[in-house]
Formats: C-alpha cells, sequence, structure tokens
C-alpha cells in the first residue's frame, strides 16, 4: 500500500502500474478460513431452524421404532446427500475460478438414485397404493414447512457467501438455497413421519428446488462486490 502511494504522488506512472502497486499487498484468505466461515454459518442456521421445527412440530412419538426402519434412512439420506452437494458447491462458487462440477455431480447422483428407488418403489405397488405413495397425507403443508424452515439457514449461507468472492452470483445464491433447502429437509425428516420414496422425492424435493430458485433470483441483488 505504501508502494502504491509513493506511485500515486509521481508523475507519468501508468494505471496498470498503480493498480498493480495497490493490489501489491492482498493476500487471498486461506481456504481453511473460508471453509470455517461457512461451517459456523450453516451450523448457526440449522440449530435455529432444528429449535424452530422441535417448537413447531417436536420429534415423532414412535422416533425409537423409526430409527430401526430402512426406509427412515433412505428418507433421510436423500436430503443430506443434496446438503453435501449444496455445501461443495457453495464452497466452491465462493472462490472465482474454483470449479463447482464435484457438486453438480453429487446432487446430480443423489437424485437419479432417489428417483430410481421411488420408480421402483411405484412399479412394484397395486394400483390402490399409487395415490398414497404419490401424495402421502401431509402434501398440504410438507414442501411449505422445509421453506420455511430453510429460511434460517439460508439467511446465514447467503451471509457468509459475501464474506467471499463470488463472481457467478446466480449459480451462487442457488448453491446457498439448494444446501438450505437440503439441510431443512433433513431437519424436517426427523418430525414427519412419512416412508414413501415417491412423495420424499417429489415434495422434499420441490421444496429443496424451490429454494434453489431464490436463492438464484436473489444472487445477483444480494452477493453483488
Amino acid at each position: 500500500m505504501r508502494e502504491g502511494m509513493r506511485f500515486a504522488g509521481q508523475k507519468g506512472v501508468s494505471t496498470d502500474a498503480l493498480i498493480d502497486a495497490l493490489a501489491g499487498d492482498l493476500r487471498a484468505a486461506p481456504a481453511t478460513s473460508v471453509r470455517r466461515t461457512l461451517a459456523l454459518a450453516f451450523a448457526f442456521g440449522s440449530a435455529v431452524s432444528a429449535a424452530a421445527m422441535l417448537w413447531l412440530l417436536g420429534l415423532r412419538p414412535d422416533m425409537a421404532t423409526a430409527f430401526a426402519t430402512p426406509a427412515f434412512w433412505i428418507k433421510l439420506m436423500f436430503p443430506a446427500g443434496l446438503a453435501l452437494a449444496g455445501l461443495i458447491a457453495v464452497d466452491r462458487l465462493g472462490r472465482p475460478g474454483a470449479p463447482a462440477a464435484l457438486g453438480y455431480g453429487v446432487g446430480i447422483g443423489v437424485i437419479a438414485v432417489m428417483a430410481l428407488l421411488a420408480v421402483l418403489q411405484l412399479a412394484m405397488a397395486p394400483p390402490e397404493a399409487l395415490r398414497p405413495l404419490l401424495l402421502g397425507h401431509t402434501i398440504d403443508h410438507c414442501t411449505a414447512l422445509i421453506m420455511l424452515l430453510a429460511l434460517p439457514i439460508f439467511t446465514a449461507g447467503m451471509y457468509a457467501m459475501r464474506q467471499m468472492a463470488p463472481v457467478r452470483l446466480r449459480r451462487a445464491g442457488a448453491a446457498v438455497g439448494v444446501a438450505a433447502g437440503a439441510l431443512s429437509a433433513a431437519i424436517y425428516a426427523i418430525a414427519c413421519d412419512e416412508t414413501a420414496l415417491p412423495f420424499v422425492t417429489l415434495w422434499y424435493g420441490a421444496g429443496i428446488l424451490l429454494m434453489g430458485l431464490l436463492g438464484a433470483l436473489l444472487g445477483r441483488p444480494l452477493l453483488r462486490w
């Protein structure tokens, strides 16, 4: 910085030389520091979301039994996998030039596996069971609650992303939205007693997708720097 000021006081110094001098003292933040900021932000938002879930819904009364069923864990792994994908993308998209393909790939893989399992369950079900498998009994509030519980996580995640240097603003906002929606869906899954894989794929997926769209919409105005 002192060098830059010295250049600024000299005649005939080019703009490029002045910019180079001013930038000479800049140092990139360590990746561990950036990731710590992200981890703290998403952990704080998730804690607020979990507290809100407990206050609004409470835990399932049959939680001990649910823990012993494969359906519960498969349902939980769907949003957990998408949360991982979203967080990887958030980490990469917050740094200029960092490739985000890994996050995209993990997300596509999780969706493909869950969709395949849902289709198999529908294919093996009798015709009269198709409607309950697709619509469940909480369709009137499932997606809305996932989005509501995602708001604290989304807010904290956008704040953390603003501390970084995203250049693909819509993608960065979408990644924050997907991560927030998926973490919220994982939290909501603990209280929800729906276990049909087609229902979880459609309506949990809808909440996560809508949060991703919200993030993409708000990414440019909120993340501009």
